[in-house]
């Protein structure tokens, strides 16, 4: 909107009118009464940059500028059916695996790409971390259509099929932790294709990677079976190599999972238990029943109780000899992982969940863990804090779909792993560093295993849209600041994180590929630098509206595969305001943020305060002004003012009663790099 008109400010601007970008001005001012020359030196954010492939998705209305999903959007499906059997006397874990995937694309794929992570641990393999060495993945047979194919001849450079000049007869081909399997007849638009794998792996002994293995008497399994990649409406087949380092890209799946482990061992894992009654005694469901009647943290099993009391008698169906088959279902969900020990304690409770109709969901809250002193604090709140992070996150956002979430203790040295429907963490003895990541790994339940984004590419779409909802999940429970809390667990903490490094001339652009980020920025920047960019999204187009936003761009992208434009293009969609210059000064740019209270000189019957933009990122100066009488007035200053080239802008007010103290951004909005040049007081 064009300024206001007033007697009492007098504004002096260099840019265009007050419009669309930046907060409203909640003070009237005055036209521009002059109009410093534009000062030319500085970098001015432009307009955001999509790849061609994105653009090509926009033409073939797959994909539109609004943010939405095109009318021509697809996504394509696989339902999974496996057995795994896990032999605690080799440390081996075999499995034998159908997957029937349909392709709801237009496209004819004459290959698919099967991602083998487990991999990753093969010597002479590439990875961004050193690592336990395996054997990998052992395929012993792989079938398409019900005809068993071989390998072909060929490697490295022949291994993507779809990139080559030629192609193979039918067969596979691994490279590295992905096969590409080449098709004697192709599959076509809206067809389904069978294919079918037995495999083995040994999990490598922790710590590995920080998201799965094994230790004494515990078995974590972590992307251990043959995972078709995505295949997707802008890039074709999303088949980036696992490094041990970025995280995953997958499609929403069905699967039926039969896992066969010791009898006396209990198991966590993804889905819900639908076999209880052949692997539970009467007494073990009576404790999970009263758990979800009752709302209470419930001890189902402890440690050292007798198998009996945690597993059925090998007369029960689903046990064969000294085995128990424990029997899951999960649909609707992107992975798959499950844990198993003889030491673990299980402790249940439930968690309720407001849903649109105005009633409430119960969702199931499991927690396992070993009673030892480093992971005191799970006896403690382990199952409570699962709880706390399911109803307060799906209060924030919208409700939790599933009807179990599990979070379970081992193997990991540092921090937590998300899986959908459940969580691995490390074995904490502090109970707020434990509620803190458990909010953290939960939160992942939202972004990306609802909201499918490429972590690999994008690691901040997941990782920085996560530790922004902690902050707003966990202020209701802790409040805003928490003393001896760990940075991270507040907007604060965040904030501190990533101006310690930008401060330090470490800042970094988010767009980038996650296995190309310096190790040591990996969490600053993705985590904490994208969670405050959001905070300051929130401060620039305001609280209501950008809830809106967030929870909008939640419901358009839920079960499919946005990219960052979409999010962008969502927030400019429903805020109603063209922000390319935020997108690209806070996502495309290491531009820090320094605003500065110059000056405020008095003359005559005028004070002029000139405020400095001393940083790289133009951003909404709220200034704050209190006077003598303790009256204090508001003057916002959108984002455009600094769009051409200025750096600085004066506001003239009248200077009677005495102007005491001007403060730029009082609520602490926005990540600005130096505080204390934002405030100027005169205690006279």
């Amino acid at each position: 909107m064009p300024p206001f008109r007033s007697a009492a400010i007098l504004l002096l601007v260099a840019s265009s009118p007050l419009a669309s970008s930046g907060i409203a001005a909640q003070t009237k001012a005055s036209p521009v009464t002059e109009a410093p020359a534009p000062n030319t030196t500085r970098p001015l954010p432009g307009a955001v940059y999509e790849t061609t492939e994105f653009s090509e998705a926009v033409r073939r209305g797959t994909r539109t500028r609004r943010g939405a999903p095109g009318a021509a959007y697809w996504v394509n499906r696989a339902r999974y059916s496996i057995n795994v059997q896990l032999d605690v006397a080799t440390s081996t874990v075999s499995g034998g695996e159908t997957v029937v995937y349909s392709n709801e694309s237009p496209d004819t794929l004459r290959e698919i790409a099967v991602h083998l992570r487990q991999n990753a641990f093969v010597a002479g393999n590439a990875r961004v971390q050193s690592a336990p060495v395996t054997n990998g993945i052992e395929l012993s047979r792989v079938a398409v259509r019900g005809k068993e194919i071989l390998p072909s001849a060929g490697s490295g450079a022949a291994a993507e099929p779809a990139l080559r000049g030629g192609r193979p007869p039918e067969g596979y081909i691994i490279n590295g932790t992905v096969m590409w399997i080449v098709l004697a007849a192709p599959l076509l638009p809206h067809d389904s294709i069978a294919l079918e794998f037995n495999w083995q792996y040994e999990p490598p002994l922790a710590p590995s990677d920080g998201r799965q293995g094994r230790e004494d008497h515990l078995y974590f399994m972590g992307y251990w079976y043959p995972q078709i990649a995505v295949y997707d409406d802008v890039g074709g087949w999303v088949a980036d190599q696992y490094l041990l380092g970025a995280e995953f890209y997958m499609d929403q799946a069905d699967y039926d999972v039969r896992a066969v482990v010791p009898r006396g061992w209990v198991v966590g894992g993804t889905g819900r238990l639908v076999n209880a009654a052949e692997v539970l005694s009467p007494i073990v469901r009576s404790r999970l029943a009263e758990a979800r009647r009752t709302g209470g943290v419930v001890h189902v099993v402890q440690p050292g109780e007798a198998p009996g009391a945690a597993a059925a008698g090998a007369a029960r169906p689903g046990t064969t000899g000294g085995t128990a088959t424990w029997h899951f279902v999960a649909n609707g969900v992107r992975d798959f992982a499950w844990g198993t020990s003889d030491r673990y304690a299980w402790d249940a409770t439930r968690a309720l969940v407001q849903v649109p109709n105005g009633g409430r969901d119960t969702v199931d809250i499991y927690s396992f863990y070993r009673v030892s002193r480093p992971a005191a604090a799970w006896a403690l709140g382990g199952a409570r804090y699962t709880r706390d992070a399911i109803e307060q996150l799906s209060s924030y956002l919208w409700p939790y779909p599933w009807p179990v979430m599990t979070s379970m203790e081992g193997v990991l040295d540092g921090g937590g792993m998300e899986y959908p429907m459940l969580t691995l963490m490390q074995p904490w003895a502090d109970t707020l560093s434990l509620a803190g990541d458990l909010m953290h790994e939960t939160g992942h339940m939202w972004f990306p295993m609802q909201v499918g984004s490429n972590e690999t590419r994008y690691t901040w779409m997941d990782e920085g849209f996560t530790q922004f909802d902690v902050a707003q999940a966990m202020r209701p429970i802790y409040g805003a600041r928490r003393s001896g809390g760990r940075p991270g667990d507040s907007e604060a903490g965040q904030r501190d994180v990533y101006l310690r490094a930008a401060r330090a001339g470490r800042d970094m652009p988010l767009m980038w590929h996650g296995d190309l980020y310096p190790p040591n920025l990996y969490w600053v920047m993705f985590y904490n630098k994208t969670a405050q960019v959001i905070a300051a999204l929130r401060g620039v187009i305001g609280e209501e509206v950008f809830h809106r936003a967030w929870r909008e761009y939640g419901a358009r992208w839920n079960g499919k595969h946005p990219y960052p434009y979409d999010f962008f293009n969502t927030v400019n969609d429903v805020s109603g305001r063209d922000l390319s210059w935020f997108w690209q000064s806070w996502f495309y740019q290491p531009w820090p943020l320094d605003r500065a209270v110059a000056s405020v000189v008095t003359a005559g019957n005028w004070t002029t305060i000139t405020i400095e933009d001393r940083g790289l990122a133009p951003m909404p100066v709220r200034l704050s002004v209190t006077r003598a009488d303790g009256s204090t007035r508001r003057i916002d200053m959108p984002a455009d003012v600094w769009l051409t080239g200025a750096r600085q802008q004066t506001v003239r007010l009248p200077a009677r009663p005495r102007i005491t103290r001007v403060e730029i951004d009082p609520e602490e909005l926005f990540p600005d790099m130096n505080r204390k040049n934002e405030l100027w007081e005169n205690k006279r």
